[in-house]
């Protein structure tokens, strides 16, 4: 398991719409896989039989 790096924005993000965008997706990417680590190691306490969690579903 490792943090990864959030996107760093190129110097034409704010001129180009097309980078603009580019770099909204690689946000977008970064964060949902966060949330599915997050996620998986939820379901992995949750099996260990930590008490408490709600985690969402696999998949």
């Amino acid at each position: 398991m490792r943090v990864l790096p959030k996107p760093v924005p190129s110097d034409d993000v704010l001129t180009s719409r097309i980078a603009g965008e580019k770099h909204d997706n690689a946000v977008e990417a970064w964060g949902e896989a966060g949330w599915a680590q997050v996620a998986r190691l939820c379901r992995f306490f949750d099996e260990m039989g930590a008490k408490g969690l709600d985690c969402p579903p696999s998949g």
